[in-house]
């Protein structure tokens, strides 16, 4: 596909892990885009308009030339096939399953646990919510499995020396604002030394709420 004509709008709010995840791979691919943010404080995401762009109510939401894309695991992979230009996927099959093994890794095992709606549903049934109390085995859990993967396969980045995509998973669910509040980062040095690096790259620039557009 072009990139000269391309429409490209990303359903986003700062600080979020999974838009920023996809904010990160965009700015990879040196795609411009617009960010359209949706107030979720403010429970934007709810309204009847944002229902049809994305009937689950949640960001993020990428829009490409009117063909709208959700989930950021689904819009790594398409990113990766349509714009080929500074991969972000290894070679082979295998070297690839371990990539998105660390992507699912936060997916499954670290994101949930510290998600507005996982806080709002525990409060159905315990009136006296402890964030960190509740969430800091299950991100414990999730952060040691991840770094035993990066241990092993990691070098400057998560996989190797070169930026994959999870790099882009890894990096906002360790900077982002209320984790290290959760659970001590100290305890997981292989993922502290590759987010240290991927400081250094402009694409991955911290994401604030209180930036917001």
């Amino acid at each position: 596909m072009s990139t000269s004509r391309l429409a490209i709008r990303l359903y986003t709010y700062r600080g979020y892990s999974a838009p920023w995840r996809v904010s990160i791979m965009l700015k990879l691919k040196q795609l411009q885009f617009q960010p359209f943010f949706v107030n979720l404080p403010k429970a934007e995401q709810l309204s009847n308009m944002y229902s049809q762009i994305n009937p689950l109510q949640i960001v993020p939401t990428l829009e490409i030339n009117g063909q709208l894309l959700h989930e950021s695991m689904a819009i790594a992979e398409y990113l990766e096939e349509e714009f080929p230009r500074n991969k972000l996927l290894p070679k082979s099959p295998l070297e690839k399953a371990i990539v998105r093994s660390m992507c699912e890794t936060v997916n499954s095992g670290i994101h949930p646990y510290h998600a507005s709606r996982f806080y709002k549903y525990v409060h159905n049934y315990v009136s006296d919510i402890n964030r960190q109390e509740i969430s800091e085995p299950f991100l414990d859990r999730g952060f040691t499995a991840l770094n035993t993967l990066v241990e092993k396969h990691g070098g400057d980045y998560a996989f190797g020396n070169q930026v994959t995509i999870a790099d882009a998973f890894l990096y906002p669910a360790f900077r982002g604002d209320d984790v290290s509040y959760l659970v001590n980062l100290d305890k997981y040095p292989a993922l502290k030394k590759v987010v240290e690096n991927l400081d250094q790259l402009p694409e991955f620039a911290y994401e604030h709420p209180d930036s917001q557009g």
